[in-house]
């Protein structure tokens, strides 16, 4: 074969690959277009019916045209429309759910399915009640990917159905959980209802330090006062950043207890734990640490001296001539001239005699 049949060979090839190509996507995307028409319209069916149920207009069985059965259109339907009512109006539309079984084909889908759909039946189950809903969450959040039992976990605890803090704390010690944003925000409205159980997580060795700081800071901000004793004893750990967590964790607390501790804190060798020290002097008001605060204003980093100058301004509401004599004594200091070297041996100092 000639280099000039191969080479028309080869053009033929991409071009029959670039038209198969093109079309493929042209027929996904006319596909696609499709599907979103026909989701379009059969939420068209559902919704109206289903307003008409929550503002007390119909009453009797709920006639969805068989789209009951349709799992993935009732979980958005369910998801969209049942977050914008509350109260009775939510009641009256959840039992016309219920009596059509929608709540079992939400179950359903949570089981089995993809990724997605399995979300979104963890979303629409929040707001389906009852111990198959509970089951069926918490099985959900303790056996499946990521996505569906942060999903799972999240309902469960807008149910108040929130699984174990230790069993939370395992799934991320052992590496089946990330320790993100969601799961600490997860982590603090399941300690609520466990203050007890997050303060003897604390105990554990085998937690990593950035899930200790998340247990400190779900503590803080439970503003249970049976967290003061775990928080002051965080406050003296050898690790800096445990120190500031815990100095963190005691300014969201807002006990007065955290007193004994701040004084330690604001001469700590590290600077974070002098910045959150100083947070927690802020927020609580502390104003027997006013001297501390105006030393840390000259402090050698700029964010402790930023937020020592917060402080101070929040501190000396009541005592602002306090404030002014510091600011006037800083300036001074700063104006005055280096003081000179000792004189060396034979050498007069200006303006002596011989």
């Amino acid at each position: 074969m000639s280099l000039l049949a191969l080479i028309w060979l080869v053009a033929v090839g991409l071009m029959a690959f670039s038209l198969v190509t093109m079309t493929a996507l042209i027929g996904a995307r006319v596909l696609h277009k499709q599907l979103r028409a026909r989701r379009a319209a059969r939420r068209a069916v559902v919704l109206p019916e289903l307003v008409h149920r929550v503002g007390g207009l119909t009453s009797g069985p709920l006639d969805l045209k068989g789209l009951e059965s349709d799992a993935v259109l009732m979980a958005e339907v369910v998801r969209d429309l049942a977050g914008l009512v509350s109260g009775r109006e939510r009641t009256r539309l959840m039992e016309a759910l219920r009596s059509v079984g929608v709540d079992g084909a939400m179950r359903r889908m949570l089981r089995r399915g993809r990724a997605n759909h399995r979300v979104l039946a963890a979303e629409a189950l929040a707001f389906f009640p009852g111990e198959e809903t509970r089951t069926a969450l918490l099985q959900a959040a303790r056996s499946d990917g990521p996505r569906v039992r942060l999903a799972a976990l999240q309902s469960a605890i807008e149910l108040g159905e929130a699984p174990p803090i230790a069993e939370m704390l395992d799934s991320v010690v052992d590496g089946a959980e990330r320790a993100s944003l969601l799961f600490s925000d997860l982590l603090q409205r399941a300690t609520r209802t466990q203050i007890d159980e997050a303060i003897r997580a604390l105990a554990r060795p085998d937690l990593p330090r950035a899930v200790r700081v998340m247990v400190m800071q779900a503590l803080g901000a439970s503003g249970d006062g049976r967290a003061l004793a775990a928080l002051r004893l965080g406050a003296a750990a050898r690790d800096p950043e445990i120190r500031a967590g815990a100095f963190a964790a005691l300014s969201l607390l807002g006990h007065p207890g955290a007193r004994a501790v701040v004084a330690d804190g604001l001469a700590d060798a590290d600077w974070r734990v002098r910045l959150k020290a100083l947070e927690c002097v802020r927020r609580l008001g502390l104003q027997d640490f006013f001297a501390e605060v105006m030393a840390l204003a000259d402090d050698e980093v700029w964010w402790v001296r930023h937020r020592a100058g917060q402080t101070l301004m929040s501190l000396a509401d009541d005592d602002v001539a306090k404030l002014k004599a510091f600011a006037t004594n800083v300036v001074k200091q700063r104006r005055q001239p280096t003081a000179p070297a000792a004189a060396q041996p034979g050498a007069t100092s200006p303006g002596a005699g011989p």
